[in-house]
């Protein structure tokens, strides 16, 4: 009777072992004390499908990534684990234009931000802790990094000429150096907007993928820095997955809606100097046509006589406004319904003037002209150079909205209704929950 306890109870604890979870190595959290150069530092690994503008390998201790936008090379080596043989960095005081080589080890621990889109992705990846600092004139929309920010030292940019080729430096097509000050704090990189001749900065640009979804692989790009491809992984298959649905759900007209960017210019003064129409980027271009809408493509176009600006743009069934209000002191503010009543000559805000060409204006009359400003931070931030950027199913569904409305929706996560008067969701610290 003993032997046969003794077998079950074997035998349960073998089920039970079968039972528990498998514990399977990912990428390293922190620096590695030993390195074996036969091991793959990074089981997890990213990919770009969806024309984002970058490109990542993987061997061994390194990731080596192309940022085509920036024209900059960088190579990520596992902290712990010496840099990859062959590897030659650009001096940090080279006069190179472009193409530089860039050195880093990972995980990211001490970083500064003068990103708005790394900034939104580094609260995606929920890496928040990471931020040690940020450049000084950075701004950002999400009221919780803002609080963050206002607690962390800034840093400075530093420009050099090295005075025996200044007097070139023009003729030769030579741009100034430019780096962040980053002292002597422990901090590591930057991510920043735009490639530097700086060793220690890192371009994010979703901004200038060619694709919606492209936009949200940035994510996977900047979780690389800190060895959080899983998770990068596991949160943009769910924005694709989100997409793909809402694309199916797209309305589906006879004739696709178009829509036009344009905008007024104004000068400090006051003055209207005349009107620009604006092709949409190939991002957009897609959005839009994945929502059931046609975008204008042609080429740029400005006008100093309104009426040749009405005939232009009259076939237009949707406007989206992208005028900035000029401030005599410098700067400038965000538009409201007056402003563009007055930059586009429409009238007043009371009533539309229905002169022959207004009247031809398709737009105006089903309350369509849009903004995406509808999130502004009270220091001239929006959302749409932060979260907008990385989130492409939630514009998608934006999109959407626009293009099943009759008289103009209210209700876009991201567009404001201008005809409406919705108003600016203004963020500030005092916002932040958390």
């Amino acid at each position: 009777m003993v032997f046969r306890t003794v077998i079950h109870t074997t035998a349960a604890l073998v089920v039970a072992a079968l039972m528990l979870p498998i514990n399977v190595a990912g990428n390293e959290s922190g620096c590695v004390y030993s390195y074996d150069p036969s091991k793959d530092y990074f089981p997890d690994k990213v990919e770009s499908k969806y024309g984002s503008g970058f490109e990542i390998t993987y061997k061994g201790n390194a990731k080596f990534i192309r940022n085509n936008i920036a024209n900059e090379n960088y190579v990520l080596y596992q902290c712990g684990t010496p840099i990859p043989d062959g590897i030659n960095a650009t001096p940090a005081n080279s006069l190179q234009v472009g193409n530089w080589t860039k050195v880093a080890a990972v995980p990211g621990s001490k970083v500064v931000l003068s990103s708005a889109p790394a900034s939104a992705i580094i609260e995606t990846l929920g890496l928040q802790n990471t931020v040690a600092a940020s450049y000084k004139f950075f701004t950002v929309t999400s009221a919780c990094m803002q609080k963050q920010l206002a607690s962390l030292p800034s840093v400075d940019q530093t420009y050099a000429t090295p005075s025996a080729r200044r007097r070139s430096v023009a003729s030769n097509g030579l741009v100034r150096r430019v780096s962040y000050d980053l002292g002597n704090e422990g901090l590591q990189w930057t991510l920043t907007t735009y490639g530097m001749n700086d060793p220690r900065s890192f371009s994010v640009n979703p901004e200038d993928a060619t694709d919606m979804l492209g936009k949200a692989e940035w994510i996977k790009f900047v979780a690389a820095f800190y060895n959080k491809e899983a998770e990068a992984n596991t949160i943009f298959s769910e924005i694709e997955s989100r997409y793909n649905a809402l694309k199916k759900s797209a309305p589906n007209h006879a004739t696709k809606p178009s829509v036009g960017i344009a905008r007024y210019n104004k000068v400090s003064n006051g003055t209207i100097i005349g009107w620009t129409m604006v092709p949409a980027q190939k991002w957009l271009q897609q959005g839009l046509s994945d929502a059931g809408l046609d975008a204008y493509t042609g080429d740029m176009r400005s006008f100093t006589n309104a009426d040749e600006f009405y005939k232009a743009v009259s076939g237009w069934d949707i406007l989206i406004d992208t005028s900035i209000e000029p401030l005599s002191h410098g700067g400038a503010k965000v538009p409201e319904w007056q402003d563009l009543v007055n930059g586009y000559k429409l009238g007043s805000s009371s009533g539309i003037t229905k002169s022959a060409g207004i009247k031809s204006l398709q737009f105006v009359d089903p309350n369509a002209i849009y903004r995406s400003d509808l999130i502004s931070s009270t220091s001239n931030a929006t959302d749409a150079d932060e979260h907008l950027q990385i989130e492409p199913d939630v514009l998608l569904g934006d999109f959407i909205k626009l293009a099943s409305s009759s008289s103009g929706t209210k209700d876009a996560h991201w567009y404001r209704n201008m005809p409406l008067e919705v108003p600016v969701e203004w963020m500030s610290p005092n916002n932040c929950s958390g």
